[in-house]
């Protein structure tokens, strides 16, 4: 049992995420190092300074872009589009153990489907498949096989319904992407023959394995069920803390006691050893979103003290900030948080509005690293900096130390 303080466990999730930097992680290198590190990162589709796929790396690896991830994802194929918790992108050396979880997600989607009005979908699947096999990689509507109907999200016509059903299901993979359009090709024409046949697993040997790599995707976590483990398998209570107790008991994972709480928390083998590089200068980084870190928000609330909402969707009359606000942090403190203004209308990384958190104690340092950090953050952006950024930070800051 591993006994910390709760400014150890920030320290082990911010060593763990190199959110210190001290890893050194750079370039395409250094992203594959992350995504072996974490696994999984989650994708979504909204762009405003950055998609959530992009922002998570770039906070993490020096000198990132977004056709790194382009790459190893329809490039080098280290990477594949799957589902794991929500739409994600993972490793693709993973591809064949998720194979229990697709064909529970191929269930949920077929029944999905048949709701919509859209089961003659299954009726076409080897005609879709055979398509696809002679033309190569196709669009949902590339194949405009059946009525087209105006469902407000999701496939049109039964064609598309069945595209959808064989990505689930494995048979078909994202090859490559054009924004946010996806083509799609044969399974087998994408990734290397060793990751086509799935390991043999029993339920429990699944959910072993799968515990852990959920664990491993955020670095420490409680056994509290939360956006963390969302999800197939990893989502029910008894399963999870079955599994969690399995993998404790063999040492795949550290349990950890955390001052102040009653958990039992779980932290990677790796993780624990990585308290003994902790204790960098501290550095600013912009964090997404869906960042893993923010997984579990109730858990972050505990151990940060930082309250965070996605207002994405919230109402605008009843948002507390704004669409689109990235938490700062610095050191193992979350700070400030921000909106930026959308890059594609500005033209250049502008800070649309700042706020910072009661407790942050603002000081020429933590100002210093911030502006290091917009520069980085504009850098990765591809666009100038607004020179009144710094200033409106600054300007919202109540007092300094």
């Amino acid at each position: 049992m591993l006994t910390l303080t709760n400014r150890q466990a920030r320290e082990l999730l911010v060593r763990y995420h190199n959110l210190d930097g001290s890893d050194g992680f750079r370039g395409i290198e250094g992203v594959k190092a992350v995504m072996s590190r974490l696994g999984t990162i989650q994708f979504d589709p909204l762009n405003v300074a950055g998609r959530n796929a992009d922002l998570v790396l770039q906070s993490r690896v020096r000198g990132y872009r977004p056709d790194m991830l382009q790459n190893l994802l329809y490039g080098e194929r280290f990477l594949v589009d799957g589902y794991d918790k929500e739409m994600c992108v993972y490793t693709a050396k993973d591809f064949p153990s998720f194979a229990p979880q697709r064909a529970m997600r191929a269930g949920d989607v077929r029944n999905w489907l048949e709701r919509r009005g859209q089961g003659e979908g299954f009726d076409m699947l080897e005609d879709v498949l055979a398509i696809i096999r002679e033309k190569g990689p196709c669009r949902l509507t590339d194949i405009p096989i059946g009525e087209s109907k105006d469902f407000g999200w999701g496939p049109r016509r039964p064609s598309g319904a069945a595209i959808e059903y064989l990505f689930a299901a494995g048979q078909l993979c994202v090859a490559d992407k054009n924004g946010t359009q996806r083509y799609f090709d044969l399974t087998e024409r994408v990734l290397p023959p060793e990751y086509l046949t799935p390991p043999s697993m029993d339920a429990e040997t699944f959910a072993n394995w799968y515990v852990k790599r959920r664990v491993g995707c955020v670095g420490l976590l409680w056994p509290r069920r939360g956006g963390a483990w969302q999800g197939y398998v990893v989502g029910d209570d008894r399963t999870r803390k079955a599994a969690l107790a399995r993998l404790a008991a063999r040492g795949a994972l550290i349990p950890c006691r955390i001052e102040g709480r009653d958990e039992i928390f779980y932290a990677m083998p790796e993780a624990a050893d990585m308290l003994e590089k902790a204790g960098h200068r501290p550095t600013a980084r912009f964090i997404a979103p869906l960042d893993n870190l923010l997984w579990d928000r109730d858990m972050i609330e505990a151990l940060f003290g930082f309250k965070y909402r996605w207002e994405v969707y919230t109402p605008v009359e009843k948002r507390q900030y704004g669409y689109y606000v990235l938490p700062v942090l610095y050191g193992s403190r979350f700070v400030a948080r921000f909106e930026p203004e959308p890059v594609a209308k500005a033209g250049q990384f502008r800070v649309k509005g700042w706020w910072w958190e009661d407790d942050a104690r603002v000081s020429r340092a933590m100002l210093e690293a911030i502006e290091a950090a917009m520069a980085r953050f504009a850098r990765f952006l591809g666009v100038p900096s607004a020179p009144e950024n710094m200033d409106i930070a600054r300007n919202r800051a109540s007092r300094y130390t």
